[in-house]
């Protein structure tokens, strides 16, 4: 499906997108964003995508493991842009997969240089989990285009980009988990498909519509076993995680629109990804609340938008407390 089906399958009816402060959610939260590194690690995978105002409408509450959207998201696959050995590990486990799901597709309002950046270093999202101290998750590149994982509860893998464009990206997670659900380690793959349609507004501003496919495969455990007790337990879960997640990279970009200064002390605190990593963020963070100032300075008088030195005090002014 491309762009276009894809926001036409979302946008036929009214959306309404709320932007709102991300918070921990009860005690389970903490527990939650570990699984979030290894939900599918845990059905013998990794999974890293990508903070939080809740995106809400037209769009789907729920996952599905149907058919139809099983043969869809195969097609979606551009297998015939792949080098033969990694067209051969999607080839694998699309046909050995023993679980299907397609995550409910959500929208979000974000930068696309922003959410493009953050697609291409989870771990900047993994290490400010852990410095708002609600996850101890770990994430380190091992290369351009792998990552090793741990989420410190008996979840360790590999996660691996096996193909990129504008609206497409194909990772492959490579797991264990060893802990109390089973008797022995749990070894399993994963296939992720995430696609990614940008929409601009008339405002000036961007939204992206995201949609994640994942076909498991657990060694050693029967599909009928799979069927009635595994994939009920996960889905929901797998759900929920992806929601949030998209729901957290809205709030990050939103805290960079109108808190710029707050957002540049919170990357001065990432202590597990690159310098130079660290330096594009800060400078992507600028961006992002540079553009927001233009837009909403367009508002008013459409085609005498203010001097982009105007746009950068706006910018980084501390955003007003508001009375409640």
């Amino acid at each position: 499906m491309g762009c276009r089906a894809l926001a036409g399958a979302v946008l036929g009816d009214t959306m309404s997108i709320e932007n709102s402060g991300w918070r921990p959610r009860g005690a389970a939260c903490s527990r939650t964003l570990g699984w979030r590194a290894g939900t599918f690690v845990l059905a013998a995978v990794v999974t890293l995508c990508w903070a939080s105002g809740a995106a809400q409408g037209a769009q789907p509450a729920h996952g599905t493991t149907s058919r139809q959207a099983r043969e869809d998201a195969v097609r979606s696959i551009p297998l015939d842009k792949l080098p033969a050995d990694k067209r051969a590990k999607v080839a694998a486990i699309i046909s050995e997969s023993s679980v299907f799901r397609r995550m409910p597709t959500r929208m979000m309002q974000c930068d696309p240089d922003f959410y493009a950046f953050l697609l291409e270093h989870p771990e900047v999202i993994v290490n400010i989990w852990s410095a708002l101290g609600v996850s101890e998750v770990r994430l380190k590149r091992t290369g351009n285009d792998t990552l090793e994982a741990n989420d410190g509860a008996g979840t360790s893998g590999t996660l691996e980009y096996l193909y990129r464009s504008q609206d497409t990206y194909l990772l492959y997670g490579d797991g264990v988990y060893t802990g109390a659900m089973f008797s022995k380690p749990m070894r399993g793959q994963c296939l992720l498909v995430l696609k990614n349609c940008t929409i601009r507004e008339p405002s000036g501003r961007y939204s992206i519509l995201c949609r994640l496919d994942a076909f498991m495969h657990l060694e050693h455990m029967g599909v009928e076993m799979l069927a009635k007790t595994f994939q009920p337990l996960i889905g929901p879960v797998a759900d929920h995680n992806f929601r949030e997640t998209v729901a957290f990279v809205e709030s990050l970009n939103r805290a960079a629109e109108i808190n710029y200064p707050g957002v540049q002390e919170l990357v001065k605190k990432l202590d597990r990804v690159s310098d130079q990593t660290r330096r594009e963020l800060s400078l992507l963070t600028e961006q992002v609340a540079i553009r927001a100032a233009l837009a909403d300075a367009r508002r008013p008088r459409e085609h005498q938008p203010p001097p982009l030195s105007t746009a950068r005090r706006s910018a980084v002014k501390p955003a007003e407390p508001q009375n409640r």
